[in-house]
């Protein structure tokens, strides 16, 4: 008897500002499907905020469509002023950023308390 698929994983995000950093969790799958519940302006007015911490450790997947979002995401946050760090990438979405090119293009630190 064929089992049916499980559900797939949805975006999951948690977004927490304690200045001057503003903390940026993703969990799940960032593909198509998710990419625009992703925050790109979030807490725009604060100012006393400077520098953003995008935390993938709990991504379990990322297509290019994700790629694109961390980008733009990336600028999007620099046009505001604000640097962005991203800790924790899993292996999985490390490989990808890596054959992608990506680790060039954005600032990593392995974890958290390295970035703070």
């Amino acid at each position: 008897m064929h089992e049916p698929s499980p559900l797939p994983t949805l975006l999951k995000i948690s977004l927490v500002p304690d200045a001057p950093y503003l903390f940026l969790d993703l969990g799940g799958e960032l593909d198509l499907s998710g990419v625009g519940e992703v925050p790109m302006h979030a807490y725009a007015e604060r100012r006393d905020i400077t520098t953003v911490l995008v935390d993938l450790g709990e991504l379990t997947f990322c297509d290019a469509t994700g790629l694109r979002t961390l980008l733009s995401f990336q600028r999007a946050q620099e046009e505001l002023g604000r640097t962005v760090s991203v800790v924790r990438a899993s292996p999985l979405v490390w490989r990808l950023m890596r054959i992608c090119g990506l680790t060039e293009r954005l600032e990593f630190a392995p974890q958290l308390d390295t970035a703070v």
